[in-house]
């Protein structure tokens, strides 16, 4: 049996060989309240089957125990180019063909209790033609990464709405499937949490009741929120934009039969129940005292900002002091927006080009994030493809940092449909832009992928940079300059990064000691 490790920021291919330089042994480095990731790479010249892990012989059950240890099969989806290795399997086996190479994903879940320290294990991997070990270790250094609802770093995804699962989502067995999804949001530490409002509003039976007013029950509102509040180490709550997106001058308003329709900015209607919207919620977070942690969204990506403008003053009147921010793919936008939106949400290829006015906005006290969203899709730009090595939705992390970007937002969390261009279709143009997680529709649940754990890991080191900058900030910019310098400058050699990511927690280390 042919063996080897790799690091968490290389793709393993089928195709994938060893190097010259490889070795058996496992080395994962990690801050405290945090994660290590590598694969062991198993091939052979004939078929096998993998049918378990085991880790023994912990050194240092201060620094890390057996139960912190868990391991996922790298699984592979197929596209009309090829296969590619994202998608993870918790499998109890995994059938390996003859002269492919097959990688197991070990993850080091670090408590913020642990000692620091170096602790040694092995990992023995049973197949079909026998045992083999890995020898492992975990050096944790003596820094600890704050909370996601503490942190710096803003992350939001946005959720496909809960209405969309067959069932009772809210009761039974269909309670995994959230729980899932909670547990995944906390892994990749998602700490802005996407509300879409109307569907909750209308599982509580909300209805207009007059020309002006409605009746809003936030029965469902108030359970996906303390849902979230108790799994999800939250920073915010991000009301989804209402008004149709882009070019839209339409928003869906609840009806007299507890049934949205669509009705026209501006019109009398349009404004009396925009401020029902409005001040319910405000009303809704205010009770629960979360004011602090509200934001609204008004018109994804909007062209032209009369909408946007309208929206925002009828919110200043019925929520004040909350602030409002959005998702912008024109410059032109951001700019007739000044004035009105607290956060700016620019796609990457709109804020590289307008940089100086989006931090020229973030000087004068405005948030500026950034997503992506399909676009841009030429190859030279960071992204989350799965076409794209997976350690583009790490370094994403670190553009942000080196641009002083304050967030990140991306769509595509559990988007799966079949289209053919963002989707699960094998011709999709976008691959894997939609999803982030898998479906599991048999266990109700979600599965993980390599982008999520790329994703996460580069979440804590963006904490980790501000822990060094704090004390040495020369040094923060070096280290993150030596991978990344802006969303098309950049070096995703896995070693570089592995080599950059032990520097950056030796930095972080000797800051904390400081």
């Amino acid at each position: 049996m042919l063996r080897f490790v790799r690091n968490s920021a290389y793709d393993v291919f089928k195709s994938t060989r060893e190097k010259m330089s490889d070795t058996t042994r496992l080395c994962l480095h990690s801050a405290k309240n945090a994660f290590a990731a590598g694969q062991l790479v198993l091939r052979e010249h004939s078929d096998f089957e993998i049918t378990g892990v085991r880790f023994v012989n912990f050194s240092a059950p201060y620094v890390l125990c057996e139960d912190d240890v868990r391991y996922y099969y790298q699984d592979f989806v197929r596209y009309n180019d090829g296969e590619y290795p994202d998608k993870l399997s918790d499998a109890e086996t995994v059938k390996v063909g003859a002269e492919c190479s097959q990688s197991i994903w070990i993850i080091a879940d670090v408590k913020a209790e642990a000692l620091a320290g170096l602790c040694t294990f092995d990992a023995v991997v049973a197949t079909s033609v026998g045992e083999f070990a890995f020898p492992c270790s975990v050096r944790v250094y003596n820094v600890t990464v704050p909370d996601a609802d503490k942190a710096e770093f803003y992350l939001e995804y946005f959720l496909d709405p809960f209405t969309r699962l067959a069932g009772d989502r809210w009761g039974g067995d269909r309670m995994k499937f959230l729980y899932s999804y909670a547990e995944s949001l906390k892994m990749i530490r998602n700490n802005s949490i996407d509300v879409i409002v109307i569907p909750l509003l209308l599982d509580g039976g909300s209805k207009r009741v007059s020309e002006t007013e409605w009746a809003l029950d936030f029965t469902y509102v108030e359970k996906y929120v303390d849902f979230m509040m108790k799994n999800v180490p939250t920073k915010r709550f991000a009301v989804r934009s209402i008004i149709a997106s882009v070019n839209g001058d339409v928003l869906p308003m609840i009806g007299y039969g507890g049934k949205t329709v669509n009705v026209k900015y501006k019109t009398p209607e349009a404004e009396a129940w925009m401020y029902a919207y409005f001040n319910g919620i405000y009303k809704f977070f205010e009770k629960k005292g979360l004011l602090d942690m509200l934001q609204f969204r008004l018109q994804d990506e909007p062209h032209y900002t009369d909408c946007w403008i309208w929206a925002r003053q009828i919110c200043a009147k019925a929520a004040p002091g909350i602030k409002c921010g959005e998702p912008l793919d024109e410059h032109p936008s951001g700019l007739g927006l000044q004035g009105y939106i607290d956060t700016y949400i620019p796609r990457i290829n709109v804020y590289e080009p307008g940089a100086d006015y989006y931090d020229r906005m973030r000087a004068e006290g405005k948030e500026v994030w950034v997503y992506s969203c399909c676009f841009p899709e030429e190859a030279w730009w960071i992204n989350k493809f799965i076409d794209h090595p997976h350690n583009h939705s790490r370094i994403m992390s670190w553009a942000c940092y080196k641009r002083k970007i304050q967030g990140f937002l991306h769509w595509g969390y559990n988007y799966w449909s079949e289209t053919s261009l963002y989707g699960t279709s094998p011709s999709a143009r976008f691959k894997g832009d939609g999803f982030i997680v898998y479906p599991d529709k048999e266990n109700l649940r979600v599965t993980p992928s390599t982008r999520l754990i790329a994703t996460a890991e580069g979440i804590i080191e963006f904490e980790l940079f501000k822990i060094v900058e704090q004390k040495d900030p020369a040094e923060a910019a070096a280290i993150c300059a030596s991978v990344t310098r802006t969303f098309t400058d950049y070096d995703d050699d896995p070693e570089k990064i592995e080599s950059a990511h032990i520097r950056l927690l030796q930095a972080a280390e000797e800051a904390a000691a400081r």
